[in-house]
């Protein structure tokens, strides 16, 4: 019974966590994920709640394969392919910086931590795609729970840190150094795209958003049986990869693309794992941690904010264009609009969108590329 209600716990509360962060604007600014660990860590080393951490576990290792589909298959790469030269260029610029500033950073830290191949590989994933990346990359490299906890703690933390500048000075700073923003030619544009799945009654789009719901198990499960039928057993960093392969080719489907609530849905498992893993957590350990895992965060995000910013100096790409691809890679699609509000340019909304779903097909293989070179070389 008390399993039962764990499993309750711990598929409700995201949920209750993310109503709490809509109350208000400065409720608006914390982060669901971040809310979620530090619920999880709560409840978890509370010595009068029982817990089944074993249960926990096993959540986590189910919540991230099958939110990766959930998520990519709202991505349309062709569109991507469509994109204004300059924001194209851009966001290439984003990844090359984030490659660069990543292996920097193991160069810099490899004397002090063990885990350096895998902190860059999961800052790589995080910093062109999103959360998702970096918790696939991190369960595909066999990373500890405590490590998981303080590298997303700490690249929330130093992310809030540019969100904040992002949305304040950035425009003004970087427009001392860039050029303003004009319009391009063959940009895409926001399409009054009414969808019929959109217009259909309440019952058929939740039967739809089921069927792909159930569609991401069997991806799932056909990954995990390659990775048997291949290696003779399952190899996690391999079955990320045919995962991310899988819902990208099915996100070439234009019924499954346009589907309402399948990227919502995969963010949601994301708030279960961070919740559930936050469960999993001895506190003691996590205290007991080194600090170098901000350090390294902070490296890393910095390096690849300056990096951006040179190239795009030297590719003389615009203000507005270089703020919203650098948000797109960094944060993903859901702090677009809020960049594009606060930059007041809503024209950059549609790509921004577009690269930050690009990211997040891209991360898990780059992610896992950086951190095998760096084990290779070191």
């Amino acid at each position: 019974m008390l399993q039962v209600l764990q499993v309750v716990f711990l598929l409700v509360a995201p949920y209750l966590i993310l109503k709490f962060t809509k109350i208000s604007k400065k409720t608006g600014l914390l982060s669901p994920i971040l809310l979620c660990y530090l619920v999880g860590i709560i409840i978890g080393n509370v010595s009068f709640i029982p817990v089944d951490k074993d249960l926990a576990m096993t959540l986590c290792e189910l919540a991230v394969p099958l939110a990766i589909p959930l998520i990519l298959f709202s991505t349309d790469l062709k569109k991507w392919l469509q994109l204004a030269k300059k924001t194209s260029l851009s966001f290439l610029l984003v990844i090359i910086s984030v490659l660069a500033s990543s292996l920097l950073g193991a160069v810099v830290f490899s004397p002090y931590t063990e885990e350096f191949w895998q902190l860059s590989g999961m800052l790589v994933g995080v910093y062109t795609g999103g959360t998702p990346n970096l918790m696939a990359i991190g369960m595909g490299l066999n990373v500890s729970e405590e490590t998981l906890v303080l590298i997303n703690t700490a690249e929330v933390i130093t992310g809030g840190v540019y969100f904040l500048f992002l949305i304040s000075g950035a425009k003004w700073l970087w427009g001392k150094f860039l050029p303003p923003f004009q319009k391009e030619e063959g940009a895409v544009q926001a399409g009054a795209q009414a969808a019929a799945a959109g217009e259909e009654p309440a019952p058929i789009r939740f039967f739809n958003l089921a069927g792909l719901f159930l569609l991401s198990v069997a991806i799932v499960g056909v990954s995990a049986g390659i990775s048997l039928l291949i290696i003779g057993k399952l190899e996690i960093s391999i079955v990320m990869l045919i995962i991310t392969t899988l819902g990208l080719v099915a996100s070439f489907n234009k019924k499954i693309r346009n589907t309402p609530g399948t990227y919502e849905t995969g963010q949601y498992l994301i708030l279960v794992f961070s919740l559930a893993i936050g469960v999993s957590v001895d506190i003691a350990k996590l205290f007991s941690s080194s600090s170098l895992m901000f350090l390294y965060t902070a490296f890393v995000l910095s390096m690849s904010i300056i990096f951006h910013l040179l190239l795009a100096m030297v590719f003389r790409v615009d203000t507005d264009t270089t703020i919203i691809t650098s948000t797109a890679g960094i944060y993903g699609p859901a702090f677009i609009i809020p960049v594009a509000e606060a930059i007041k340019n809503r024209e950059v909304v549609v790509s921004g969108l577009t690269c930050g779903l690009a990211g997040y097909a891209i991360g898990n293989y780059l992610g896992f590329a950086v951190a095998w070179l760096l084990r290779a070389l070191f």
